[in-house]
Parts: structure tokens; C-alpha cells; sequence
């Protein structure tokens, strides 16, 4: 094997790489944004040269894609829930494992993992969705029943589930969804939440009697408190 860096015009630089095995040029730009090319032992660099420029608009898009991508979860980070945490962190281990610690968890990625791929990303989103639900399960109900009785609302079952576009919904028949990713919320956000589709049990609709009603609730907040949640719509999307 025998590997060297050369800069392309309206590219950058590529890492060539010359493999005995290798029966075709093959081409990857990985998660930090490098070219890395691979070829036969009998190409020559020119013709892999030729082959880079060739595919300059693959490689612009992969590129693209890459820097727009939103790694959901990163080692060193600390997700917070209500009432409890989960850590991430990049150990000397060969098995990604996820553990709980006084109360709170941790997520141990192998060194020799890429944090980024998909395989480690649905690792800890897994984690945190089931921490989540835990949690949920826990506080919501208990919650949802404390500001119905303290509003004088009423609501008929609780669903919790995992929601990709909202945090909570409420059917026709008084059925209230509650997100589990509720529990990454501030308190008092989530208390906003509960009251916004308790408040759907008496107004169906986001008309003016609605937020009349929720304003009544939240101390003339309905609006300041929306615009703050959408802060944390990355969350769940």
C-alpha cells in the first residue's frame, strides 16, 4: 500500500492511496469532509487524477450533504432530562454500551468508532428515547392530572409516545399524546405543553378562543412560551 496527498484544482486536496487488491478506482468523501481515493496498483496517478476531476460535482455534493448533516449527538455531551442525565463518552473498549449510574446514564462509544456514523447515532438515540420514556412515564401522568384538576379541565386517557414532528397532540375524544422527549424540556415548558393540548380539550382549534384560554392559563405567557418551545424543535425533528 502506498499513500500520498495531492492537490486538485477546484477540489482540494485528495488522498490517493494505492492498494495491490484494489481492482477499480474507488472514491469516498468521509464525515470530516476528506477525499480519499483508492486504486489499483497499476493505475497511474494521472489516470486517478482524471477520474477526481471527472466526478468534481459528486464530490461538491457528498460534501454538501456532509456539512449540512446535524449530528444529533456528540461524545463529551451531556443530555439533560428533568430529572436526570445521560452522558456520552469515547472509551478504550471494543462493545458501544449504555449503563446506568446513580440515577443518570452513561454511553460508552469505542475509540474506534466514528462518533458520527449512523451506527453509533442510533445507538444513543435509542438510549435516549427509552431514558425518556422511563422518565416520562414517571412524571407525565402525575403532571397531566395535577394541571387538569388545578384548571378544571378534563381529559379522558394519556398516550406517551415518540413523537418526530410534535410534542403532544389531543384527539375529538379527549385523548391526550404526550411526547417522551417532553422530559429534555425545561419544567416550565413542558407544564406549557400539558396545558396547550389540555386547553384543546375545550377549544379544538388554534383560534382566538384558544389562545384566549391559554393565556387564561399561563398568566397572559401563551405566546412567549410557544415561541420559546420552538427553540427546542431540533430536538424532535
Amino acid at each position: 500500500m502506498s499513500t500520498n496527498y495531492y492537490k486538485i484544482e477546484n477540489v482540494g486536496v485528495v488522498k490517493f492511496t494505492r492498494r495491490k487488491n484494489s481492482k477499480r478506482i474507488t472514491m469516498r468523501v468521509k464525515p470530516n469532509g476528506e477525499i480519499s481515493v483508492n486504486y489499483p496498483w497499476l493505475t497511474s496517478t494521472k489516470q486517478v487524477a482524471d477520474f477526481v476531476i471527472k466526478n468534481t460535482g459528486w464530490i461538491k455534493k457528498q460534501q454538501k450533504t456532509i456539512s449540512e448533516k446535524k449530528t444529533l449527538y456528540n461524545v463529551g455531551d451531556t443530555i439533560e432530562l428533568l430529572n436526570s442525565c445521560i452522558k456520552i463518552q469515547q472509551v478504550e473498549k471494543t462493545e458501544m454500551i449504555a449503563y446506568p449510574v446513580h440515577q443518570s446514564y452513561v454511553v460508552d462509544v469505542p475509540a474506534q468508532l466514528d462518533p458520527d456514523s449512523e451506527r453509533v447515532q442510533n445507538f444513543i438515540s435509542k438510549v435516549v428515547v427509552e431514558a425518556c420514556r422511563v422518565e416520562a412515564k414517571i412524571y407525565l401522568p402525575s403532571r397531566l392530572l395535577e394541571l387538569a384538576c388545578e384548571h378544571n379541565f378534563n381529559y379522558n386517557k394519556l398516550f406517551l409516545k415518540n413523537l418526530k414532528s410534535r410534542w403532544g397532540s389531543c384527539s375529538s375524544l379527549g385523548n391526550i399524546n404526550l411526547n417522551v422527549h417532553l422530559m429534555r424540556l425545561p419544567g416550565h415548558l413542558i407544564d406549557y405543553i400539558i396545558l396547550h393540548e389540555l386547553a384543546h380539550t375545550v377549544e379544538a382549534n388554534h383560534g382566538a378562543g384558544f389562545w384566549a384560554l391559554l393565556d387564561k392559563v399561563t398568566n397572559g405567557n401563551a405566546k412567549k412560551l410557544d415561541k420559546e418551545v420552538k427553540k427546542y424543535n431540533l430536538i424532535i425533528t
